[in-house]
């Protein structure tokens, strides 16, 4: 095993590390397939909101021009989404950044983020374990949330919706038309 060496001029301040070749990669994968996860959860949340009402309601409260997000640091992938009169607008990583979000969940490393994204653990067990740091209204972010807590609910199946969530929601479609919704959502946009 190689080992993570780290260099630094001052106490507590690291100036440059290495990381071995096969950790990088292990990173790289946990990247990739967090960034599938976030293009899901974002197509998933807007099939939810034409298709279920309790994930409308909620987002029918946030003022249009809300914007959100949720990602994991420089150069990781990141979500960030804006309340529209229609519903929900995906907003590109290069016109936008974490500093102009209303609301924003970064979790504090890709480790963190891929226990959340793989089902391995919720996003009421991450805060738990401070996994993440959040900036902006703890209201609102309860009500992002309680939506995040639905698609999840859709998005995996029940073994490990129920192992993730306190309480499994009731569902409005089984998994599978709802995965055909997805990708038809994603068809068109």
């Amino acid at each position: 095993m190689s080992q993570l060496t780290i260099r630094a001029e001052k106490a507590g301040m690291a100036e440059a590390f290495q990381v071995s070749a096969g950790r990088r990669r292990r990173l790289a994968g946990k990247k990739a397939f967090s960034a599938v996860i976030l293009h899901f959860l974002f197509h998933g949340l807007n099939v939810l909101y034409r298709k279920d009402e309790r994930v409308r309601s909620e987002v029918d409260e946030w003022e249009d021009g809300f914007s959100w997000g949720i990602g994991m640091g420089a150069g990781a992938p990141a979500l960030y989404m804006r309340k529209t009169e229609n519903g929900l607008l995906r907003l590109s990583g290069r016109e936008t950044g974490p500093e102009e979000m209303d609301l924003m969940i970064r979790f504090k490393s890709v480790d963190a983020a891929f226990q959340v994204m793989s089902g391995q653990v919720g996003v009421a067990g991450s805060y738990a374990r401070h996994g993440f740091a959040l900036k902006g209204d703890i209201a609102r972010a309860m009500s992002v949330v309680r939506c995040m807590d639905l698609a999840e609910a859709y998005l995996f199946p029940k073994v490990i919706s129920g192992r993730i969530l306190k309480e499994v929601p009731g569902k409005r479609m089984g998994l599978l038309h709802t995965y055909l919704e997805v990708l038809g959502n994603m068809a068109v946009r």
